[in-house]
């Protein structure tokens, strides 16, 4: 019997075939976990299978008091479950769906919907659609688990990059049948983030590596594509096969101050001022980089990635206390961490660097001021499971169809922003995405 009065958060985790059914037809799942006092140990509280069909569920929001859920759902658009935080964040009911555009696009993908957040007073979801080039904005209904019809807005693209024309697609790229530029071959929206004062909407395009500022409560500038502000993100190095830096999440400080961007292609994160009064950006400081570059530099391509880059930069967090900030990049196969400035420029930590307990790490989450949450799609041999495992090596891959992956827990140094696992790992195939519900007090029981 667990301690009354125990002080615990729900975990939810979603894993799923990155880009294709699974090999042996298991079903994208929606696992809640719980993480013990000590931090050494998850366990399993609830698994579901999420809507058949469901691929790239890869970005979910949580509702303040934890009663609801949405999760991007592929063709579904987003799906909406009933939590009960008295419950251990139990999951009740089925999902309810609704579509993120009016008309769907026929891949088995859908529009692809990437990143969803909400607004300050929970009645609105922004939803970005990676395949269609839009932002879709639907009402909540606080008295339904169902969304109100999308408004969509639009993004705009100026064409593919001359570099990236000229340099031709990758063998990985032929070979999946990706268009050609791709992904810089059109707009392709990948993170979206509400202002904490309530008075902004931040858009950010893989695509373009453009961020776009629209005003709140939505408009004719959302609806026509035609943002308050707009910031081209620097561009790639002349030895990288992309353009652009590439944007794919950005977070919000907790004072709203800055915006801080995860840019896939060039494997940086950036950092920006943001005026409240305007909705200006303004860059602060040197992108930095997340990886070593003379690891770049010496690796030799990987042809089984879409662009035959060894690394592409995937998720970031930002402590609950401001002072540090994470990333996560998938082929080197680590956490970078950084020491957030009082002017909001980043430094890298002392330790910088640490290894994501697997291989291809995706989405990172705080759960509170003490522990990040790391998800990995793969981990290549059992030892890479381990907290701590070695560094992966990508000729140690494991059968298809049993593929493990992860969900590990690092602990933060609170001084020096160092992370160390805590013990607790989570096995699971294909995990990639993880939230965290708010924290309850309450009287728990095993189940």
């Amino acid at each position: 019997m667990k301690d009354s009065g125990l002080y615990e958060q729900a975990v939810y985790c979603v894993a799923h075939c990155y880009n294709a059914p699974m090999p042996d037809d298991r079903l994208a799942t929606l696992s809640v976990l719980a993480l013990n006092q000590s931090g050494s140990e998850l366990t399993l509280i609830q698994q579901i299978n999420l809507p058949d069909g469901t691929l790239m569920p890869i970005s979910q929001a949580i509702n303040s008091d934890g009663t609801r859920l949405f999760t991007a759902a592929g063709i579904h658009g987003i799906a909406c479950y009933e939590l009960d935080p008295m419950d251990r964040g139990k999951v009740t009911g089925s999902a309810v769906c609704s579509a993120v555009t009016e008309e769907p696009l026929a891949t088995p993908y859908g529009v692809m919907p990437v990143d969803i957040c909400l607004d300050k007073r929970e009645e609105n979801l922004f939803v970005c659609n990676f395949l269609s080039g839009t932002v879709s904005a639907m009402s909540v209904d606080r008295g339904s688990r169902s969304l109100g019809q999308a408004g969509v807005c639009e993004l705009k693209h100026a064409g593919i990059p001359e570099k990236v024309r000229l340099l031709g697609p990758s063998e990985a790229a032929k070979e999946l049948n990706f268009p050609e530029g791709f992904p810089e071959d059109a707009s392709h929206p990948h993170g979206v983030a509400c202002h904490p004062g309530g008075q902004w909407l931040v858009v950010c395009d893989l695509g373009t590596s453009c961020l776009s500022v629209f005003s709140l409560p939505v408009g004719n500038s959302f609806h026509s594509g035609d943002p308050e502000f707009v910031l081209a993100s620097h561009c790639a190095p002349a030895s990288n096969r992309h353009y652009g830096a590439g944007t794919r999440q950005i977070r919000f400080s907790h004072d709203g101050r800055f915006l801080f961007s995860v840019n896939e292609l060039d494997h940086t994160v950036s950092s920006y001022s943001f005026d409240l009064c305007s909705g200006e950006l303004k860059p602060v400081g040197a992108p930095q980089m997340t990886v070593p570059q003379d690891w770049l530099d010496n690796i030799p391509p990987r042809p089984y990635m879409y662009n035959a880059q060894p690394n592409y930069n995937a998720g970031i967090a930002i402590s609950p206390d401001g002072r540090h900030l994470y990333s996560s990049g998938r082929g080197h196969d680590t956490v970078a961490g950084f020491s957030v400035g009082h002017d909001g420029s980043l430094t890298p930590t002392r330790q910088w660097l640490v290894p994501s307990g697997g291989r291809t790490p995706w989405a990172i989450a705080f759960l509170n001021d003490e522990y990040l949450l790391v998800t990995n799609q793969n981990a290549d041999d059992p030892a890479a499971r381990e907290p701590g495992g070695p560094d992966s090596n990508p000729e140690r891959i494991a059968p298809l169809g049993k593929e493990p992956g992860n969900l590990i827990v690092m602990r933060r140094n609170r001084e020096d922003g160092s992370l160390r696992p805590s013990g607790a790992v989570w096995n699971a195939p294909h995990v990639i995405s993880v939230d965290v519900a708010p924290p309850l007090l309450g009287s728990l029981s095993n189940n």
